[in-house]
């Protein structure tokens, strides 16, 4: 998972909003309220900049990258946008200097180098997505606020200033120009699509795309943060105005994560439409959909029981939402977030009209839900939020499935289901088992010298081989002496019923690794390959290279994805021989279905619960 980048920009990511939350106290408590002011509608306006037409501009960087553009990618439109932007912030800052920056013309300049040092910023992290360089996508997206957040630091030290604090805001985006992001890899990464053909690039146009793209990003914000301004203007009292603008303002926190990882599926999603993968992508945004309504529930009820508490804690008691407030704000902010996802099909496919209209009929949902009489204007508001986010997704999904005029019929049937449901459940798990994974990986660490993680060589569907990722459960510097004896005694035997993969007493295997094995939970990082697409849910369970060379690459097992769990699996798991799971997965292959796989899936719960699993190797 470190190896592709996406950990880095998980990490980077939340350096990023950590910091910037540090920043902002330090300039609360350092200036304080008055003075913090001009502070506060800098880092405003920047943000709005930022979402609004910055982000679309790196979206359009990192796509046109990906398609096999080279140079200077950044459109005249788009340059002329983001001086526009800073015009128009500059005026606004100018007209209120008066009320909120005590009159100091500084600022004007300030907004201004805000905006365009951020210009280069999104379009060199552009770059640097695009050339699937997301290591250092991360690295920027940290390193920017660290730096912002030690000149903060030193401006406290020093005697804090309002100029202090806001040089600090913007020289951080120059850390850009550290990782040489304009800079073309002697070696261009491609994913796992190979390199893009110039006639199939040609077929994906991107006419009124950034247009489009800022369209949708406005009416996505308007939804995030119109909310108290909204209750205001329905007679919400300031208590009440305040105590919506702090829930919603915990609530989309976990957005940060977002819009950084929106660059990390762009990339890949591009090279899908580019390949003319249109099941790969409608299965994406079934699966995505999935997930979206079912974290919905789940955000809830996490926002009901935590939601209260953590805004009295991080504001006070005065606060403090009712549990349905909090609630109906996280479930709303889960479906922003499938939203958002989403809706970089419709970019990479070049379909940013979809795009936009999708987010005015998400706007035009949540006006409608205004009118709805129930409880005070802060519970038509968070109901409006969520009318106006569901129905954004929905009409994104639907985008995204629709047909396109040069496809034929639509392929519908098993394998574009079971894709769509591999997709939604590892999407599901990983995201709320990861507490548990670090959990593991901390244990693992702990116990044993070497990595957490490792990756090992596994043959999956027809006889290609894939990096399947785990937890380390054995010693780094084992033997493999010991497998490949116990795969000999297997070849050497005339009837392999006595033998089984599983190797009683492994030498190999540590305490935690044990523990993991016993219960299975060695195997969770396999999600990660599930999501990437080498392996299923259900399926036979990969084998490394020498037991499928011992097996027969012709051998029928090898004509479907491997699964996390399968047939043979929840009829004994390694305990059968190798003969009678190899007969399992065959039957497997012959029969599948969806209805057999969810029942796999149900049946593997109880399987876990009541039989010790132990795995030859890894």
């Amino acid at each position: 998972m470190r190896s592709d980048g996406t950990l880095d920009i998980v990490l980077g990511s939340l350096v990023a909003g950590v910091g910037a939350y540090i920043y902002q106290f330090l300039g609360g408590r350092s200036l304080g309220e008055e003075a913090f002011a001009p502070i506060a509608a800098l880092l405003t306006a920047h943000f709005l900049a930022f979402v609004i037409i910055l982000l679309p501009i790196e979206q359009l960087v990192i796509r046109r990258i990906t398609v096999g553009f080279k140079g200077w990618v950044v459109p005249v439109r788009a340059i002329a946008l983001a001086a526009s932007t800073a015009a128009v912030a500059a005026v606004v800052v100018w007209a209120s200097s008066d009320t909120y920056f005590e009159g100091n013309s500084a600022f004007v300049l300030f907004v201004i180098a805000t905006v365009a040092f951020h210009f280069f910023f999104v379009v060199g992290r552009g770059y640097l997505a695009g050339y699937r360089r997301f290591r250092a996508y991360g690295y920027t997206s940290g390193a920017a606020s660290i730096l912002r957040l030690v000149i903060a630091v030193g401006v406290v030290m020093v005697g804090p200033t309002v100029t202090g604090f806001a040089w600090a805001q913007v020289l951080g985006p120059l850390v850009i120009f550290a990782w040489r992001p304009f800079r073309r890899p002697e070696q261009r990464h491609t994913g796992t699509r190979g390199e893009l053909d110039a006639d199939d690039v040609e077929e994906i146009g991107e006419r009124g795309l950034l247009s489009s793209l800022v369209l949708s990003s406005a009416a996505s914000q308007a939804l995030l943060l119109a909310g108290p301004l909204v209750a205001g203007a329905l007679g919400a009292t300031a208590a009440e105005f305040s105590m919506i603008y702090v829930t919603l303002l915990l609530a989309r926190a976990p957005l940060t994560f977002g819009y950084n990882l929106i660059a990390r599926v762009l990339p890949p999603f591009t090279e899908m439409a580019v390949k003319g993968e249109r099941r790969e992508l409608r299965s994406w945004a079934r699966g995505m959909g999935i997930a979206g309504v079912a974290l919905a529930v789940v955000g809830a009820g996490l926002g009901a029981l935590l939601g209260p508490p953590l805004v009295a804690f991080a504001f006070g008691s005065g606060f403090r939402p009712s549990p349905t407030i909090a609630a109906l704000a996280a479930a709303g902010v889960v479906l922003a977030s499938a939203g958002l996802f989403i809706g970089q099909i419709l970019v990479a496919r070049g379909q940013g009209i979809r795009l936009a209209i999708a987010w005015i009929i998400a706007v035009l949902a949540a006006a409608a839900a205004l009118f709805i009489p129930i409880g005070d204007p802060v519970m038509r508001v968070v109901v409006s939020f969520v009318v106006g986010e569901g129905f954004a997704l929905a009409s994104l999904i639907a985008g995204a499935l629709m047909r396109d005029q040069q496809e034929g019929a639509i392929s519908h049937g098993y394998v574009v289901a079971k894709r769509s449901m591999d997709i939604a459940v590892s999407l599901i798990a990983l995201l709320l088992l990861s507490p548990l994974l670090a959990a593991a990986a901390m244990a693992v660490k702990l116990d044993s010298r070497g990595p957490a993680f490792f990756r090992q060589l596994r043959t999956g569907r027809d006889g290609r081989d894939f990096w399947m990722v785990k937890l380390r459960t054995m010693v780094i510097d084992h033997e493999e002496e010991v497998f490949h004896e116990h795969l000999e005694r297997i070849r050497e035997s005339g009837d392999d019923d006595d033998y089984t993969i599983r190797i009683d007493d492994d030498p190999r295997v540590t305490r935690v690794g044990g523990f993991l094995r016993r219960w299975s939970l060695d195997e969770l990082p396999n999600f990660w390959n599930v999501l990437k697409g080498p392996m299923s849910l259900v399926g036979p369970r990969p084998l490394v290279p020498d037991e499928a060379d011992l097996i027969g690459l012709g051998n029928p097992r090898f004509s479907v994805k491997p699964g996390i769990t399968g047939y043979a699996q929840v009829r004994g798991r390694d305990s059968i021989s190798i003969s009678e799971r190899t007969a399992l997965d065959i039957e497997y292959v012959e029969r599948r279905s969806l209805r057999g796989d969810i029942r796999i899936l149900i049946e593997t719960f109880g399987t876990v619960l009541h039989t010790k699993g132990e795995e030859s190797k890894g």
